[in-house]
């Protein structure tokens, strides 16, 4: 029986399945609920290298290491992405022929979830970037983590571009409510070099950011006008109220 290429099977899921992406992102992000607790942040790592797990427990990257001793002894990960691949399972092939295959399953599990160019849904946000040919394309990830993704796409063609300018992307506090959300000011950076990817190494068009529903963020680039925008906030399904309790009639938002 033939065997179907990773592009293949990523072509059969659309790209905002939150269920598929919650069980893929273990091979992207770590897990979801890691990328959720990182926040894409600088100042944070994929794995911590400090914990204090307890008696008798070991750190998930010694696991993984130990595991790709057993599984690929002569493949070398790269990234923490491959950290995590190269642990799950043997790889056949040299390792030229092992690094290009898992070049093809990080490239179709990205493009999985990205919109086409030029793709609209009243999820899919584009918006010109001033002083530049370029635009900031926001689409959304998993909805149960509150995630929103973030892209550079080409203003003309809306191909995705990868960093194109200098800039440094902050995540702020909400100037209309700055008491709620992000507390401080955090530099943003693309989870691809969160997970140990080398700008230049990044695949052309796959870099991206992760964001979160509702915060606001500023990109700064030397003698440019800045840009402020926030994220929208998708309405999650009403939960039922506990029983015995009564939810007050108030008001979101009054006029000042």
């Amino acid at each position: 029986m033939k065997k179907k290429s990773p592009r293949q099977s990523a072509a059969k899921h659309g790209p905002y399945d939150s269920l598929q992406r919650h069980r893929k992102s273990s091979a992207q992000h770590g897990t979801s609920a890691l990328a959720s607790s990182l926040n894409a942040t600088s100042s944070a790592a994929p794995i911590s290298t400090n914990p204090n797990p307890g008696k008798s427990a070991i750190l998930f990257r010694e696991a993984c290491i130990y595991n790709i001793e057993t599984h690929n002894p002569r493949i070398k990960p790269r990234s923490d992405w491959e950290l995590v691949q190269l642990s799950a399972q043997p790889y056949k092939g040299t390792p030229d022929e092992v690094y290009a295959l898992l070049d093809e399953l990080h490239a179709a599990q990205i493009e999985q979830h990205k919109p086409l160019p030029g793709e609209t849904s009243k999820y899919i946000f584009v918006r010109p970037i001033p002083e530049s040919e370029y635009s900031i394309r926001l689409f959304p990830g998993s909805i149960s983590a509150a995630e929103y993704c973030m892209d550079f796409v080409d203003s003309a063609t809306g191909e995705p571009v990868n960093s194109p300018f200098e800039f440094e992307l902050w995540g702020i506090p909400d100037p209309e409510t700055p008491w709620l959300g992000m507390p401080i000011c955090q530099q943003m950076h693309s989870i691809e070099r969160i997970h140990g990817i080398k700008q230049e190494d990044i695949l052309p068009g796959h870099e991206k950011f992760i964001l979160r529903d509702g915060q606001t963020f500023a990109l700064i680039r030397p003698g440019k006008i800045g840009m402020r925008f926030t994220v929208p906030v998708r309405k999650q399904p009403e939960a039922e109220p506990s029983s015995g309790v009564h939810v007050a009639d108030l008001p979101r938002v009054i006029e000042a």
